[in-house]
């Protein structure tokens, strides 16, 4: 059988820090990749849709977004098997119970553990629904799965940390419950979760978000296929990666060693966004680094307009280091070389705020007292 699993998308999220214009982009491309899954689905001959928490982003859905879910969902015809998060519980004023679906889509209804069957699939689906924010018990502790059909667990949980209050899943618990896959959700970049699950040999994966909304969900997103071949007790798991995403987010650091003025710093930036070919799809973080100028106040505002042709968005943050000569600073007797000397210790041996303070600090003062820009 033929499963694709999704979650985490999110749906009206309220993208609160983005211009008005864009969060309403964003929440268009939110609504676009759950059409493009559902015909995902429709054209690959799926058989089984999962969709592991968090569709929504909170309880509350806008009139055009359930319209879309209702008519989507049924639009899939494959079963539909639906595991509410911790951001869209199954409570009494949620769409989950305010909304009637059509009889391919199947919910979980509460924090106990129960099943679907799907016989023409020969197929159970596990699995339990969050009904409030938190959830600090586990569903499936001490549980196993039963019979000899395709056995799917269906979850959304942490992995990652025991004390979570999103469900704490123990690895050794989810090994033993015995699923063929357990399809999870909740972490949004899974690469080091889904890592620490298959080096134990546990047959399961998150799917992380479909779409990144901040550079905290930075790359490619996407869902899993999975194809699943059982005989007997011995399953045969093949997970393929199906990427969705729209836009992305990508955060990098680019080293601006020996950079005098602004305008070193823009054209190292250009030739660096040319070389790695972003795309109009990209939304950019840089991180500037490296030993500069020690007057050289990297103006990130003028450097964004400058470079940011090309990308959907450009933010530049300044965490040059002022290239400082002892000899130069240190054994200065003016002004310049008294800033030095009360900022030098903290610049060397602060914590990481107090060194960024202390080098801005450094930067202001000398660019002034060379009559530069700050």
């Amino acid at each position: 059988m033929k499963i694709l699993h999704t979650g985490d998308l999110h749906l009206d999220s309220p993208f609160a820090t983005s211009q008005a214009e864009r969060g309403e982009q964003a929440k268009r491309e939110l609504r676009k990749i759950f059409s493009d899954i559902i015909a995902y689905v429709k054209n690959n001959s799926v058989d089984l849709l999962l969709i592991s928490g968090d569709l929504f982003d909170s309880g509350f859905a806008t009139r055009e977004t359930a319209a879309l879910l209702s008519s989507e969902l049924e639009r899939a015809e494959c079963p539909v098997v639906i595991a509410p998060g911790n951001h869209d519980p199954f409570d009494e004023n949620s769409i989950w119970k305010k909304k009637t679906f059509s009889e391919n889509v199947h919910i979980f209804v509460s924090e106990q553990l129960s099943y679907f069957d799907f016989e023409e699939l020969g197929a159970r689906v596990y699995g339990y629904a969050f009904t409030s924010q938190y959830m600090k018990g586990c569903p499936i502790e001490a549980k196993t799965v039963e019979g000899d059909k395709i056995n799917i667990l269906c979850a959304h949980g942490d992995t990652a940390s025991p004390l979570s209050q999103y469900c704490p899943i123990a690895p050794a618990a989810l090994s033993a419950f015995g699923a063929d896959y357990a399809a999870l959700g909740h972490i949004h970049s899974p690469e080091a979760a889904n890592e620490a699950l298959w080096q134990k040999g546990i047959s399961a994966a998150y799917c992380g978000c479909p779409q990144g909304r901040d550079f905290g969900e930075c790359g490619v997103k996407g869902a899993w296929l999975v194809e699943i071949e059982k005989n007997g007790n011995e399953a045969n798991v093949n997970r393929q990666f199906v990427p969705f995403s729209i836009s992305v987010y990508e955060d990098r650091e680019l080293k601006v060693d020996g950079a005098e003025t602004a305008a070193d710093m823009i054209s190292e930036l250009r030739t660096f966004i040319e070389n790695e070919d972003f795309g109009e799809t990209t939304h950019l973080r840089v991180a500037l680094s490296g030993y500069t100028a020690p007057g050289l106040v990297a103006p990130c505002e003028e450097i964004e307009v400058q470079c940011k042709e090309g990308l959907l968005s450009l933010t530049v943050i300044d965490e040059t280091v002022p290239q400082m000569s002892s000899n130069e600073l240190e054994c200065d007797r003016g002004i310049r070389g008294e800033v030095y000397r009360l900022l030098a210790e903290t610049i060397e041996n602060g914590t990481p705020d107090e060194r960024k303070n202390a080098i801005a600090a450094l930067r202001y003062a000398l660019a002034a007292l060379g009559g530069e820009s700050i």
